[in-house]
């Protein structure tokens, strides 16, 4: 996970950085024997040791939900900054490398700094069980104390109620994206205990923004906020968002009473339009005195959020034929039904250019249900090993999942190898490389 991106030059600096940032890994992996293992207990007593700084941040803006967490902050973020405030950032995953994880008005956090918070938390944590995420959790507080801004946005890792970001207890503001079904293994088998679980991070007297959800989550929100007297602005009652047919984007705010026009977000995807409404009621609710048309318009334009249906450009000396102008390359890191569904509704709204998909995913997800939508779109589907991640599919058993699913299938070794399958043998078409974010980190050795 720690690694430089490339190291081309083997110099004595960058064989330096490469060392510590293996370092940082093992240190952080070699905390607790569980991967995941929701409790507020052992993070609650870590901060206690160090002086509770996540009391000591102002203006915490918390954010949970199963899918466009990560794109509700990127564009919530970008409106802050185009205003003239400073942000920090928690979010996961990383895409390259750890550090991502935490932003510091703009800049991810030095390996200097990183290293000296991950041990100050280990000497007082003195052995005791912790998981990585709660540790690097602590580790993030740390650094927003020591490096404070105006705003800081803490991204849920998994969940709500018992994830280690929910011990905050005065956010200014809570948001909760859609509710999907994953990780059910953690946080229930359906929807509505799923929600109880999200919906853990709703405060008293905390505003909370709701995206679109099902009636069951609509419910439950409801209920929760109620308990906790937090006020709700509910998608399709508060506040609205669509596409108009000139590249524009009509935001109600209040409903209809008051409506503004925006250019169309930097983000791409029907699922983006939607949570940039989202983050533009959160920033109404938090600057209203700001909400300006001129800073607004600035924040969708600038907005940037890696791994979420980006396009790429390949480096062309990395493959054995030529890559025609033609060809188009996705990638998407989304990884359940909701994103798959999202992800599949977009590219049948585009030219009818060949669809084809090089595929892979980590086992405790669901690929039969996140290849459904792409049935009857795709042209050829090609799976491989998300060898850098454990546990994960083997290729093998991936083409078997989508042999029985009817899809023109093969195999190939890693993601260049089923590049280059396909443009030595298919016609131009759109390649869509999809089901984890771990599969960045190989596709970002193949850019320019």
């Amino acid at each position: 996970m720690l690694q430089e991106k490339n190291y081309t030059c083997p110099n004595k600096k960058n064989s330096k950085i490469k060392n510590l940032e293996i370092n940082l890994e093992k240190k952080l992996q070699q905390l607790h024997p569980k991967k995941i293992d929701l409790s507020l207990e052992r993070i609650n007593k870590l901060l206690y040791k160090l002086g509770n700084p996540q009391k000591k941040i102002k203006n915490l803006i918390h954010i949970a939900g199963t899918n466009g967490k990560g794109s509700v902050l990127a564009f919530l973020k970008s409106l802050i900054k185009a205003s003239g405030y400073t942000v920090n950032t928690y979010t996961s995953p990383h895409l390259i490398k750890f550090n991502e994880r935490i932003n510091l008005n703009g800049k991810n956090i030095s390996n200097k700094l990183l290293n000296q918070l991950i041990d100050l938390c280990s000497k007082k944590n003195n052995g005791k069980p912790i998981t990585f995420f709660e540790i690097t959790t602590v580790v993030a507080f740390l650094a927003f104390k020591k490096k404070p801004a105006d705003f800081t946005i803490l991204e849920t890792g998994l969940g709500g109620r018992l994830d280690a970001t929910n011990v905050i207890k005065k956010p200014i503001l809570t948001i909760i994206n859609e509710v999907s079904i994953d990780h059910t293994n953690f946080l229930g088998s359906n929807i509505k205990q799923i929600t109880k679980e999200k919906a853990g991070i709703i405060k008293k007297n905390s505003p909370v923004v709701v995206g679109k959800q099902t009636e069951t989550s609509v419910k439950i929100i409801k209920k929760v906020a109620k308990a906790k007297k937090a006020k709700t602005f509910f998608y399709k009652k508060d506040w609205f968002i669509k596409k108009n047919k000139k590249d524009k984007i009509l935001f109600y705010n209040n409903f209809k009473k008051e409506t503004k026009n925006y250019p169309e977000p930097n983000l791409i995807g029907e699922h983006q339009i939607i949570n940039a409404g989202i983050a533009l009621k959160a920033f109404n609710l938090i600057l209203k005195k700001k909400f300006k048309k001129k800073f607004i318009e600035k924040g969708l334009k600038n907005v940037k959020w890696p791994g979420r249906l980006q396009k790429i450009n390949l480096n062309n000396k990395l493959f054995s034929n030529k890559i025609n102008k033609k060809w188009e390359f996705w990638f998407d890191g989304g990884h359940n039904k909701s994103a798959s569904k999202a992800l599949a509704k977009t590219f049948k709204k585009w030219d009818q250019k060949k669809l084809y998909l090089v595929f892979g995913m980590l086992n405790s997800k669901n690929p039969r249900d996140f290849l459904n939508f792409f049935k009857k779109i795709s042209t050829k589907l090609i799976t491989v090993s998300i060898k850098s991640e454990s546990p994960y599919y083997p290729n093998k058993k991936l083409y078997e999942i989508a042999k029985l699913n009817e899809f023109n299938v093969e195999t190939a070794e890693t993601i260049k190898h089923a590049i280059n399958k396909i443009i030595s043998n298919e016609v131009p078409g759109r390649i869509l490389i999809c089901g984890s974010f771990y599969m960045y980190k190989e596709v970002s050795k193949l850019l320019k």
